[in-house]
């Protein structure tokens, strides 16, 4: 073998899987493959909609230890304004300074495209786009969401997070479709820099401080979802998550700008976009120039893509909303490991943000040491 470990994917999940793998054995051989330099897609994204302040508390961060972030916070100078509301959620610049902080001396890192992974000799083989081959014990897929989603009737509908999505300049009338945290953050950024928007929302908008059950952050929050039979995992996921809703920072500045007229707001089922015309399910039309879709990503791997063609090669068990059957170990199968939202029937709900990358670092780590 080539390697012990490959970490597919370099973002949040995959650097911080990896630097938690070099603490459990600094010994262990181990690359990232990844074409895109660390945080890339994250700050893309993160530019993208507009993100101001992360919607985690400050206990969710890359560092080693629980109070990694407030620590650094304090050594470097960071104020008050940095943190937000109870939970002290972290401003954005506060967070990636202190991720690129931990990471600056990242393990030798491949800059190459990951095309297929098969097995090989009781390890795994992985191929480059460029057709290079390298082996490996071990394969953790870390590749991130998935592709961005787009409602039926509008495929052809421009996504915050397609590559290459800039707001603009000002000056046609537009539709931002989402009404989780990413469409009113592009919202508020939009009506900011002079845009006339229009927010189109399937629901009123609704508070939470996070995006799913605060308890599935601990162990005992956890422990009964872990003892529950794989088979009733499913709907207790989409039990726990909350799809749609904003955290009360953000829902205060949404209800100023509706109240000060410098957002207008329609609530509606989008059916399509057609010549200027956003036609909704009830038959009432929207006149704009523009849409812009603010709708998450996919939830079932594309088949194209890496994790999509290890499903559909490899034979893997999945469940109806994608994500794949996994053990303890995070294994879809002997030595092929799965984080981020697909591992969410052993992480939780929590699997796909920055909580979720630590737990499976630290469940990787038990086995590297």
């Amino acid at each position: 073998m080539d390697w012990d470990w490959l970490i597919v994917g370099g973002g949040l999940h995959g650097g911080f899987i990896a630097d938690a793998l070099l603490r459990a054995n600094p010994a262990i051989a181990m690359t990232i493959v990844d074409p895109a330099e660390p945080l890339a897609a994250w700050c893309r994204r993160a530019d993208a909609c507009g993100m101001v302040y992360l919607r985690s508390s400050n206990a969710h961060h890359l560092g080693a230890r629980a109070n990694s972030l407030r620590r650094f916070a304090a050594r470097q100078g960071f104020d008050a304004t940095h943190e937000l509301g109870y939970y002290r959620r972290p401003s954005r610049l506060l967070f990636e300074s202190h991720a690129r902080a931990t990471l600056r001396s990242p393990p030798r890192r491949l800059a190459a495209f990951a095309r297929h992974i098969q097995p090989h000799e009781g390890g795994w083989c992985l191929t480059t786009a460029a057709g290079d081959s390298l082996t490996a014990r071990h394969v953790v897929l870390a590749t991130g969401p998935g592709q961005p989603y787009r409602p039926p009737g509008l495929a052809a509908a421009e996504h915050v997070f397609d590559l290459g999505f800039a707001l603009g300049p000002p000056g046609r009338r537009t539709a931002i479709v989402g009404g989780g945290i990413t469409g009113a953050q592009l919202a508020l950024q939009a009506i900011d820099n002079g845009h006339s928007i229009c927010w189109v929302t399937r629901t009123p908008p609704r508070s939470a401080d996070f995006d799913s059950e605060p308890r599935y952050a601990g162990r005992l929050g956890m422990a009964p979802f872990l003892a529950a039979p794989i088979s009733t995992r499913t709907q207790l996921l989409r039990d726990a998550r909350r799809p749609g809703t904003l955290p009360p920072d953000i829902l205060a500045r949404i209800t100023a700008a509706l109240s000060s007229g410098r957002l207008t707001w329609q609530c509606a089922n989008v059916a399509d976009f057609h010549e200027g015309q956003l036609r909704y399910r009830d038959g009432r039309l929207l006149h704009v120039e523009r849409v812009i879709l603010a709708t998450g990503f996919e939830p079932i791997p594309d088949r194209q893509s890496l994790i999509g063609r290890c499903i559909e090669g490899l034979g893997l068990a999945t469940d109806t909303d994608g994500h794949v059957v996994i053990n303890d170990r995070l294994e879809a199968a002997p030595g092929l490991h799965i984080t981020g939202r697909p591992a969410s029937l052993e992480l939780g709900p929590m699997a796909g943000n920055v909580k979720g990358a630590r737990m499976a670092g630290q469940r990787l780590a038990a086995l590297a040491g």
